[in-house]
């Protein structure tokens, strides 16, 4: 799917949960037409509060124009909890402003395994582990985002190897964001 093949989308329902370094995006609105993928996409710009956008992306081929109801989330890891963040899309010409919630006591139990923070290694060795997820329920993808989302440290020698291994893998489904992810927890060692 390429940036040209998609722009804003309405929305009927906005809300944001935080929980530890990451916010819960879940977005509830009507397609035109089956034809479309919903996305969120952060900002690539750095501001404060983050920026997103919501967005209807055309998939190829015919569709019925039938009105189709959407419920889509998506997880995004921003460090320390916001009061709100900023949602661009096509119903205003201005970013809304949504409230970060904490996440429903319910739903604590398995998100805190799915969203768990990155962690260091108390002994100070270069170990760290993070999480990475797939909507797509891929493998692949939530493998390649956990190491996305692995800090960036500097090699202390141009030698340095780095293993990664996969210590924690499960899905969430269902709940009030309609979960349907697939999750991949790594941690990563150098020598």
């Amino acid at each position: 799917m390429t940036r040209r093949d998609c722009e804003p989308l309405g929305r009927t329902s906005l809300r944001a949960f935080h929980c530890g370094e990451h916010l819960l995006l879940v977005a509830e609105g009507e397609l035109p037409s089956p034809g479309y993928d919903v996305d969120i996409e952060r900002s690539l710009l750095d501001v404060e509060p983050p920026a997103f956008t919501l967005l209807r992306c055309v998939k190829s081929g015919f569709w019925p124009q039938v009105i189709t109801p959407y419920r889509y989330c998506e997880i995004f890891r921003i460090g320390p909890r916001r009061d709100h963040v900023l949602v661009h899309h096509a119903d205003a010409t201005e970013p809304e402003e949504v409230e970060v919630e904490d996440l429903p006591d319910k739903m604590a139990p398995g998100a805190e395994r799915f969203l768990r923070p990155a962690e260091a290694s108390a002994s100070g060795s270069a170990t760290q582990e993070t999480t990475g997820q797939s909507r797509n329920l891929s493998f692949d993808e939530a493998f390649a985002n956990a190491l996305q989302n692995l800090p960036g440290t500097l090699p202390s020698h141009p030698d340095q190897l780095t293993t990664v291994d996969v210590v924690d893998i499960g899905a969430l489904f269902g709940g009030i964001a309609g979960f349907n992810h697939l999750f991949v927890r790594v941690r990563a060692s150098s020598d």
